[in-house]
Parts: C-alpha cells; sequence; structure tokens
C-alpha cells in the first residue's frame, strides 16, 4: 500500500459538508467500492447505538473515489493531545467502547482460542534486524523481553476470547469525537479476535498522553481510560488475555523504533521512553 496515494479532502455544500477519500491506487485494490459496500452493510446497525459510523454517499465507477457526510469534532487522538485530564480520557475510554459494542455485535460472534505466537514471530523478526535498522534497545535486550513474553503468554494460550467483526485499524485517529463517537475509514474490517480493536485503541491514546506522575494499571494505562473503556465495554474481555496483549503490542512498539528513528526523532525518543516505563511496569 502506498500512503501517498491517499488522501482526504472536505467538500462544502449548503445541504452538508462532505468528505472525498480518493485512493489512487483503487482501482488495483477495489478499497473505496469494498468501503462503500461495508459502510452501507453497517448503517442499520448503527442506527439506534449511541454510537455511528460515516454515512456513505457515493463512490465513483473507476472506483478510486468514495464520498461520505463529513463529521465535525476532533479526532480521539486530537482529543487526547489537547486534553489529557482524567475526565477526558474517561470520555475518550467510554466513547471508544460504545463504538466496538455496536461493531463487535454487528454479525456472529465466535469463541476461539487466544493463541499469541504471531506476536513472537513479530518480536523475533523485528529483533534480528541489524545495523541503523535494528531496535534502539539493541538484541540482548530484546531477547530478554521475548523471552519475558513467552513466559507470561503461556499461560494465556489457548484462553476463550471472541471472534468478532474487527476494525482491523482501530487506533484513536479513526474515531471521531463529536455529537456521537463515530467511526471512520473501515477498509481493514475482518473477522479477528475482537480484542485487539481495544489494544489498538487503548495503545495509540495512552502513548500520546504526555507524561505525567499518574500510576499506571497492568495494562499500563491511566487508570481513568483502562476503567472506562473496560467498564463500558460490554463483550467478554478475560482482563489477563487483555492484558497479554496489550504487553505483545507495547513490545511491537518498542522493537519499531530502530537505531536509525532513535537518531532521528525526538519524538520516537521520548516515545521509547514512556514505552520502557510501560513495559518495565508489565514485566
Amino acid at each position: 500500500m502506498n500512503p501517498e496515494a491517499r488522501s482526504v479532502f472536505r467538500l462544502h455544500h449548503t445541504d452538508g459538508d462532505l468528505a472525498l477519500k480518493l485512493d489512487l491506487d483503487g482501482a488495483e485494490t477495489q478499497r473505496p467500492r469494498q468501503e462503500f459496500e461495508t459502510l452501507t452493510r453497517l448503517i442499520p446497525v448503527f442506527t439506534e447505538t449511541v454510537a455511528r459510523i460515516v454515512e456513505p454517499i457515493w463512490y465513483d465507477p473507476e472506483t478510486i473515489g468514495l464520498l461520505t457526510r463529513f463529521v465535525s469534532g476532533p479526532t480521539a487522538l486530537r482529543a487526547v493531545t489537547d486534553d489529557p485530564s482524567a475526565e477526558n480520557l474517561a470520555l475518550l475510554g467510554t466513547n471508544g467502547a460504545q463504538f466496538l459494542n455496536t461493531l463487535h455485535a454487528a454479525d456472529l460472534v465466535e469463541e476461539i482460542g487466544y493463541w499469541p505466537e504471531w506476536v513472537l514471530k513479530r518480536l523475533t523478526s523485528l529483533a534480528s534486524k541489524t545495523g541503523q535498522r535494528m531496535p534502539q534497545i539493541g538484541t540482548q535486550a530484546c531477547n530478554q523481553l521475548i523471552e519475558r513474553f513467552r513466559q507470561i503468554s503461556h499461560a494465556q494460550r489457548g484462553a476463550a476470547c471472541l471472534k468478532t467483526l474487527a476494525h482491523g485499524d482501530f487506533h484513536g485517529g479513526n474515531l471521531i469525537i463529536g455529537e456521537a463517537p463515530t467511526g471512520l475509514d473501515m477498509t481493514e474490517m475482518r473477522y479477528k479476535l475482537g480484542l485487539y480493536d481495544a489494544v489498538d485503541y487503548l495503545t495509540s491514546l495512552e502513548i500520546l498522553r504526555p507524561d505525567a506522575k499518574t500510576e499506571l494499571t497492568d495494562l499500563g494505562l491511566h487508570p481513568a481510560l483502562d476503567q472506562a473503556f473496560v467498564e463500558t465495554y460490554s463483550h467478554d474481555l478475560p482482563r489477563e488475555v487483555l492484558r497479554c496483549a496489550m504487553l505483545g503490542k507495547w513490545l511491537i512498539l518498542t522493537f519499531k523504533i530502530t537505531k536509525a528513528r532513535h537518531a532521528a526523532s525526538s519524538f520516537q525518543r521520548a516515545k521509547l521512553k514512556r514505552l520502557l516505563d510501560r513495559i518495565a511496569h508489565m514485566t
């Protein structure tokens, strides 16, 4: 996927503003058509709930454009950056869970086992990079953390979890906080463990939260964000499995900060410190 091939424009209209998403790779990927069909199918599911998805209007026959209603309001990522107070974190936790409550019940739900082997493979692959592409924390530290994750995750192997219709890319930039929490960018939707939508959302908000002397929960989160999300999310979400999946995500994000990225970006250097704080707290 070429990220430069995709762009979004706001179109002003007397009957209400519209959002035009252009995908220059759309003729090949069929992404605009597929997203239009997904949104059209899900609109009735969200009609009677507190959460929403963007309303599809049109996709062009060349399949490089998708038109939807424009939804005003900041994304959850912008909201947590602008206001990291406990009160706002609780609101964002509630809003994210409200959206996932509806999405994860939109189709058949199946109970399957939790198998963390893919995380170990991903971590091992990232740890094997060399030169400027190797993780900033070094090979020895990577190997120690991989072994620690292996020990922690072993007890959760096969634990019962729910396979649902999942967003697939549910970071805080894909949720608008407006009159109703509204989901965006449904291009990666597929059936998988719903807990990974929760993990993606929670980590994306927590990692942008400005540093403060706040005791973290066992998920590596601010207590207000953790409590509001967990209390609002209505599907079965075993705490120990969620904790294991959160740790796996924190580790992957840590291993992705290479020596090159660390040297080039003050943001990446600050991010690494936050990640290591959370990992140390959880391991």
